[in-house]
């Protein structure tokens, strides 16, 4: 059975094939907001009792919809939803994307900066994407070329934790 479970937006999809099956296993959700996600979290983890931790990866299809305070609400449901959980929690900020202009950015700058804060306070690990790609979006020539680097980067991620490596 799996120890590790990866549920997140469409930025998860692809990651599956570099983890070990055996102890990982990736739910996407192409699409989610934070709020759809909150209101999986419960019964996907109630399904799978063996799991010792959970990681979710959401919120760049918030941040597109440029509603910060809404966002804020909706990321403190879920890390409440999550501090009920008897598992190591991890939530992955959101990624950003090529295309968002600077209004976005910022956005992502300012819920990035709030979302570390909210994550210290409370039992979730924050993993920091936003500046594996800051002023580096010359790297995203193509959008295949795109996807490829977001799977590996978020993966690399996840291998830095020590405390779910070992689990992958």
């Amino acid at each position: 059975m799996p120890k590790v479970l990866i549920v997140g937006d469409e930025a998860v999809n692809g990651i599956s094939h570099v983890c070990n099956p055996k102890k990982t296993r990736v739910i996407s959700f192409p699409g989610d907001t934070v709020s759809d996600l909150t209101r999986k979290v419960l019964s996907l983890t109630a399904d799978q009792p063996d799991i010792e931790s959970l990681v979710v990866h959401v919120g760049a299809n918030d941040v597109a919809k440029q509603k910060s305070e809404i966002l804020k609400k909706d990321f403190n449901i879920l890390l409440n939803t999550m501090g009920k959980l008897k598992m190591k929690l991890f939530l992955s900020g959101p990624i950003p994307s090529p295309q968002w202009g600077d209004e976005k950015h910022s956005r992502l700058d300012m819920i990035n900066k709030w979302l570390i804060k909210s994550c210290s306070a409370s039992s979730v690990t924050f993993i920091d994407n936003l500046w594996i790609y800051w002023q580096r979006f010359h790297l995203f020539g193509r959008v295949l070329h795109m996807f490829l680097l977001l799977n590996h980067a978020f993966h690399n991620c996840i291998l830095k934790l020590p405390s779910i490596n070992k689990n992958l």
